[in-house]
């Protein structure tokens, strides 16, 4: 579409399910691109449809053109970007291929900038190229810029290649259409591991017909992936970011691209994308299994992990964070109660230092970490920083406490002691249940601020989040979390969840801490440093803001749950497009807090770990559909002016459709026979009709 920019008849940018396509009419040519990623091959296409309009014969070239980035991001400085890659065109193949020296990773023995990038990428089109070029610098031309590239004013490319270029792929191709003439042009970009991928035979998939077949191979992908749990409700908005959106976000962007428009990553957070993989539970649990099999290989003997790595040479940090390595049981707590599949449990996976043991013993091992990590108090410490990373300065010394880690660390122990108990683990279940029991004690003596709950102390002793403090005086997450966890008494519980109503719920969703702070506080983390009412320093951080939603459902507040649901789902955020400035159907990292002057704008969006939350608290505290051990546990949480639902989804090998109606009356009839209680039987088989009364 670029570089020309001028007028158009028509233009259109339309995002499918694993394809996005661009259309646009100019000057007499309609032109019909077609984006996506294969299912099943490192391989991206590119798909032009060209249509003369006119009755007159016209003769086109057509430009495939990108900057490469191979191992990492594009190099640290940009002159590094000449010494490093090897770039050829094959005239056989009709592509351009490259190769890559390594700076920036150690080799094997533990050697820095002395490795290959064990990857052939390639560039190539169905069509005989005209002309190529490698070289920015003749591309786009010693002055100039992508608006004017010099490559676009002359017959042919430059065809410049070898070990000397700015390394880009160009690649030029004639079409001639007569008058009313179509043609089709494909590119494809790929990648093959030498060794073990043939980088030729990928090269050749790139006819039309070929392009064709995995573009339906792509949607059938997403179809299988989507459509094992669908909801329909009088919400629009809800329906689709439910059925479609966070989903798709969680796998494309966060689990498979690692990556987004704010963020290029390419890294796998120990944390984040155990979370991340929550959402394949309803639809592809096994996406779930195999993330926690991998996560437990990145975890140390004595329990701690690495905060995160990269696919490529596992390099990564080794902190001292005190959550990273609790997400792992977890997540394992989650993943038995939707699959009930304790087989996991028993599957070996070596440690990063040396042996190996069951996911169980990895288990075993965060726990007792994060026993291990305890203040004198009997509170857990803070580390380098509890989930809220920018809190990365209170304890550095090994002194700080983290209140919200002593909840998330009393959910998990007052769940997993029942798996060790599966496991003939007498001694740590009873371990897990005394030190639940002194957790809690010393949470609710040391962490209670009269109206709302501590977020911790630094290493100084100095209070976070309390009315004693000028700036931060109330923190999102120990409020919300003393719900979930279920870690205090239900008056405390009620007061902090009115403390949260009253200074952090807001028409965008609940704000992470308020007042922002102004100044930086040494003694505190970077959180403080950033600019205030931004991201978690006064803003609507999402990923806790679905966890609002999470505590005010299992508080029976119907309609506050939905409106710190309905203040972050996207589609309710585009009436004013121009204030939000994100995506209508993509969850942002967080939208700006009422004392940033763009309050409500979203930010960070695709690479945000709030997609699969907002899903998660959408089936389960709103629709109120979550599993247990012995079935789905039916417990709505719909806003008034919802009459009822209807859901149908699978559950360990048997599919459900759920109807929810308001009447008044509660009632829950399974396959025609009315039940006690609100929990479906795990029927393990064949289809099942419930219908439940409220």
């Amino acid at each position: 579409m670029l570089p020309i920019k001028d007028d158009n008849d028509t233009y259109e940018i339309r995002h499918g399910i694993g394809y996005s396509v661009l259309t646009r009419t100019s000057h007499g040519i309609k032109s019909v691109l077609t984006q996506y990623v294969s299912a099943d091959k490192p391989m991206e296409y590119m798909v032009l449809e060209l249509e003369n309009l006119t009755d007159s014969k016209r003769e086109l070239d057509v430009t495939g053109y990108f900057e490469w980035a191979c191992g990492m991001a594009f190099d640290t400085h940009r002159e590094f970007q000449r010494l490093f890659y090897d770039l050829q065109f094959d005239k056989k193949l009709n592509s351009i291929t490259v190769n890559k020296c390594l700076w920036g990773f150690p080799d094997e023995k533990g050697r820095y900038n002395n490795d290959t990038w064990p990857y052939t990428a390639f560039f190539a089109c169905s069509e005989r190229a005209d002309s190529f070029d490698c070289d920015k610098t003749t591309f786009i031309g010693m002055y100039r810029d992508e608006k004017t590239p010099l490559a676009m004013e002359q017959q042919h490319l430059a065809g410049s290649c070898g070990r000397y270029c700015e390394p880009v792929a160009a690649l030029r191709v004639k079409c001639n259409l007569d008058g009313l003439q179509r043609k089709t042009i494909v590119f494809n970009l790929g990648m093959a591991k030498i060794g073990e991928e043939d980088y030729v035979a990928l090269i050749k998939n790139n006819s039309v017909k070929d392009a064709a077949r995995e573009l339906d191979g792509a949607k059938t992908m997403w179809k299988d992936l989507l459509q094992n749990e669908v909801v329909s409700s009088c919400d629009e908005s809800f329906d689709v970011m439910t059925n479609t959106w966070t989903k798709y976000q969680a796998l494309s962007g966060r689990m498979w691209a690692k990556a987004g428009y704010y963020q290029i990553s390419g890294g796998i957070g120990y944390r984040d994308q155990l979370q991340d993989s929550l959402i394949g539970l309803e639809s592809k649990p096994e996406l779930t299994r195999r993330q926690i099999l991998l996560h437990a290989s990145k975890q140390f003997n004595q329990g701690d992990v690495l905060h995160w790595w990269l696919t490529y040479n596992n390099a990564g940090p080794r902190t001292k964070c005190s959550d990273d390595f609790l997400w792992l049981p977890f997540t394992v707590v989650n993943y038995l109660a939707e699959t009930a599949d304790t087989s996991v449990l028993d599957v070996n996976v070596p440690f990063l230092d040396g042996g190996e043991g069951s996911v169980y013993e990895h288990c075993k091992r965060a726990i007792l970490y994060s026993f291990s990590m305890t203040s004198q108090r009997g509170v857990p410490l803070m580390g380098a920083h509890d989930w809220n990373d920018g809190l990365s300065a209170m304890g550095h010394g090994l002194k700080g406490e983290s209140f919200w880690v002593a909840e998330f660390l009393y959910w998990i122990i007052t769940r997993f002691d029942k798996i060790a108990e599966f496991k003939d683990d007498a001694e740590f279940a009873k371990q897990m249940r005394e030190h639940a029991v002194s957790v809690k004690e010393n949470f609710n003596k040391y962490g209670w601020d009269g109206e709302w709950f501590l977020q911790g102390t630094n290493d100084l002793g100095e209070k976070v989040g309390s009315h004693e403090c000028a700036e931060g005086k109330i923190f999102l997450n120990p409020q919300i979390w003393a719900v979930i966890s279920d870690i205090t008494d239900d008056e405390r519980k009620r007061i902090a969840m009115k403390s949260v109503q009253k200074y952090l719920l807001r028409d965008y969703g609940a704000l992470l801490l308020y007042p922002e702070y102004k100044t930086p506080h040494t003694e505190i983390g970077y959180i403080t440093r950033y600019a205030p009412g931004l991201r978690e320093n006064g803003g609507v951080y999402t990923h806790a803001g679905t966890w609002a939603v999470w505590a005010f459902a299992l508080m029976g507040d119907y309609e506050n749950a939905y409106k710190a649901y309905a203040g972050i789902c996207p589609p309710n955020r585009c009436a004013d497009i121009d204030k939000y400035m994100s995506e209508p159907y993509v969850l942002p990292g967080n939208s700006d807090g009422p004392n940033s002057p763009y309050f409500g704008r979203g930010s960070w969006s695709w690479y945000s770990g709030s997609a699969q939350w907002l899903h998660r608290v959408a089936v389960q505290y709103v629709l109120g559909v979550r599993p247990t051990r012995d079935g789905l546990l039916v417990s709505p949480c719909i806003p008034k002016q919802w009459d009822g639902y209807k859901y149908v989804r699978k559950f360990r090998n048997a599919e459900y459709t759920i109807e929810v109606k308001r009447t008044g009356v509660s009632k829950m009839v399974v396959d025609g026979k009315q039940i006690d209680g609100n929990v479906v039987p795990d029927f393990r088989e064949g289809k099942h009709s419930v219908e439940v009364q409220i």
